[in-house]
């Protein structure tokens, strides 16, 4: 599934002109205070367990996605098409940039958990 979605993100970007470009990226986890507030109800896998959601940046859109595996990074975008995803953190990287160029290009909207 993730081989369809690169696919089509690649032509995506490629389509809008950004593939060549000098895009960066960054993505930084965020703590559960920042991703959902301090809710009174404590039951939040992202409260209570390891998860955290990594934010990526992309021209003032922001796209999120949940990980346990978390850590800053900054690339181009066709680093990030011809990334392997064999673990959660590369996995993390490109669903929020996916999200945030996605939310550039306004082919989606809520991008962000909150």
């Amino acid at each position: 599934m993730y081989n369809i979605i690169k696919e089509e993100f690649a032509k995506i970007i490629k389509e809008s002109g950004l593939e060549s470009d000098e895009v960066v990226i960054q993505a930084s986890p965020l703590s559960p205070q920042q991703a959902i507030g301090n809710p009174e109800d404590k039951d939040y896998p992202l409260v209570i367990g390891d998860e955290r959601l990594m934010q990526a940046q992309f021209r003032g859109c922001l796209g999120q996605a949940f990980t346990d595996m978390y850590s800053d990074f900054s690339g181009r975008l066709s680093d990030i098409v011809e990334m392997d995803l064999r673990n959660n953190f590369r996995r993390a990287i490109f669903i929020s940039s996916l999200n945030a160029v996605m939310r550039y290009l306004g082919l989606i909207t809520k991008t962000i958990h909150c």
